[in-house]
């Protein structure tokens, strides 16, 4: 206990310091929101791991709370920064396989440890929170929009984290399906089906690890791109320390922060009540 309470009162000193103008969140789930809104209390600019909450509601105020504050916000979704990422982006914006009708996103690994944070209930584990939110957020990348509404269903550790889940998103132009586990061989894919062709990605969310692949295929044609390694890290904070020189909001700041939380909360309740639809 005393230990604890130490640790606390260095981190808040850490937060008064005049010196610090920015924080890095990298705690467990559990512990995101919490200080996040104590960094933004204490007027810094917040870098927070993903995913960003599981909470709608306490997203919501620290986004005011950012917004209020003229702060920047940021959630630690790396991918979005590499190469392989903004390709696609621009390949989806150029229309490549016309008008998105279904996207496959799945991501998976075994958490073998039992006091690996990312896989502990109390401390908000679970295959959602650790990968399954890259695949949430993967798929409003691929449809550029919100979805309607959520169904999924996982099974579940005796502490409430989900070892496993499934689940599909509703969105106005079609349908987006999330696969993700910590507790199967390893597994990741992005697959994009247009009304023109597809587009699929083999490490869509790691291609820092080994490089990633991108396969293009219309009609009979197929064209293949490779991407290397990259830092994502390093462009993701790149990007945050442009957006506090800039006085503006973050790439995956406010709107795609609270877009993903929304979305992950609603599949976490659906497979929490069996498969009962919830509205994003």
């Amino acid at each position: 206990m005393r230990e604890a309470a130490e640790a606390e009162l260095f981190e808040d000193a850490l937060l008064d310091g005049a010196d610090v103008e920015a924080v890095y969140v990298p705690l467990p789930n559990s512990m995101h929101l919490e200080w996040t809104l104590k960094a933004l209390e204490a007027g810094k600019h917040v870098l927070c791991e993903k995913p960003f909450s599981m909470d709608t509601e306490g997203a919501e105020r620290a986004v005011e709370a950012a917004r209020n504050t003229s702060l920047a916000l940021m959630e630690g979704f790396m991918y979005r920064f590499h190469p392989q990422t903004v390709r696609l982006a621009e390949l989806l914006r150029e229309g490549v396989v016309g008008e998105v009708r279904q996207v496959v996103a799945e991501f998976g690994h075994r958490l073998d440890d039992p006091e690996d944070v990312r896989g502990v209930g109390s401390l908000g584990g679970g295959s959602l929170g650790d990968v399954g939110c890259y695949c949430v957020s993967g798929l409003r990348l691929a449809f550029g929009a919100e979805p309607r509404r959520a169904t999924a269903f996982g099974r579940f550790a005796g502490d409430g984290a989900d070892r496993d889940l499934a689940g599909a998103l509703e969105f106005d132009g079609g349908l987006g399906f999330v696969s993700c586990s910590i507790s199967s061989a390893r597994r990741e894919r992005l697959e994009i089906a247009g009304t023109d062709g597809r587009v699929t990605l083999n490490a869509p969310f790691r291609p820092d690890k080994a490089g990633g692949k991108m396969e293009i295929i219309r009609g009979d044609e197929t064209n293949t791109e490779h991407f290397g390694e990259s830092d994502p890290y390093r462009l993701e904070l790149e990007e945050f320390a442009a957006a506090i020189r800039e006085g503006r909001e973050p790439a995956v700041g406010p709107d795609e922060i609270l877009g993903n939380v929304r979305t992950v909360e609603a599949v976490l309740e659906s497979a929490r009540s069996g498969g009962t639809p919830r509205e994003v």
